[in-house]
């Protein structure tokens, strides 16, 4: 089975060179070499004999004057408890590796937010020191039909690799929900080579040099699935607004106490 998942990978890999060689231009082979590819990372985690374990792919969307925070798919390293309607951040160290050449270098990555997979929010939003520079990539909009794009990922545990395809469909009209996947009205993309470690990178509209979804999963091994940027963007702002109810940072902390007025009202959990 490893012997066939890798043909396929060397295959896709094949088609995609012979696709870039076709279509992508000097600009955005500037614009990926010096931009995305830097800006873009593989997500760690830490086992407790202190091994690193690569889970997914992340890239830096935004920064502050101490920080970047990165994004990748919620089902990289967060849980779900559906009896109470929560997500939660695994307990484990997450760590960000640009992955460069010679001696890897891992930044330590503390939760920021987890997005609710029922609803179809698979994102992971995590911040890191500045130790290392990043690029940011910019939240664009959400892709049409036959868009071309340029994607980074990490198939395999084989490093960062760049790969080019299209949206064959910008919103599937089918009723994808199997557990906790929820795929209803997500992009859909022709890309080959890319495998598991892939989930949660970025995929790049080359018309608008910015993000336009994300992928998450696959179907059959022959279609991808993304997630459109606008289902980020609004995740973000529900979240920096304090409305986004499903995410809990930590299900073991005490209910907060609120006192409804000082007339002896009981105090009430939260």
């Amino acid at each position: 089975m490893k012997g066939v998942r890798l043909l396929t990978l060397v295959i896709g890999l094949l088609f995609s060179t012979l696709l870039w060689g076709q279509s992508i231009s000097e600009k955005d082979k500037v614009y990926v070499n010096q931009t995305l590819y830097p800006a873009t990372a593989l997500l760690y985690s830490q086992n407790s004999e202190g091994g690193m374990e690569m889970r997914c792919t992340a890239t830096a969307i935004d920064e502050s004057d101490k920080s970047y925070t990165f994004v990748t798919a919620s089902h990289c390293g967060c849980q779900e408890d559906t009896t109470k309607n929560i997500v939660t951040p695994e307990k484990t160290f997450f760590f960000v590796a640009p992955d460069i050449a010679g001696n890897k270098i891992y930044l330590r990555a503390q939760p920021v937010g987890c997005g609710f997979r029922h609803r179809g929010d698979d994102f992971f939003l995590l911040s890191t020191d500045k130790t290392i520079k990043f690029p940011i990539i910019p939240l664009g909009r959400d892709p049409k039909m036959l868009n071309e794009f340029i994607n980074v990922g990490g198939p395999l545990g084989l490093g960062k690799q760049v790969f080019l395809g299209s949206v064959s469909q910008p919103s599937v009209d089918r009723p994808i929900i199997d557990g906790d996947i929820n795929w209803t009205n997500a992009v859909l993309l022709q890309e080959f080579g890319i495998s598991g470690g892939s989930s949660g990178s970025s995929v790049i509209c080359l018309e608008q040099h910015a993000i336009c979804a994300f992928v998450v999963g696959s179907v059959a091994e022959t279609t991808m699935i993304a997630m459109p940027v606008s289902r980020l963007i609004k995740f973000r702002e529900d979240l920096a607004a304090g409305k986004y109810k499903w995410y809990v940072a930590s299900p073991d902390a005490p209910a907060k106490i609120t006192i409804e007025s000082d007339k002896g009202t009981p105090p009430k959990e939260k």
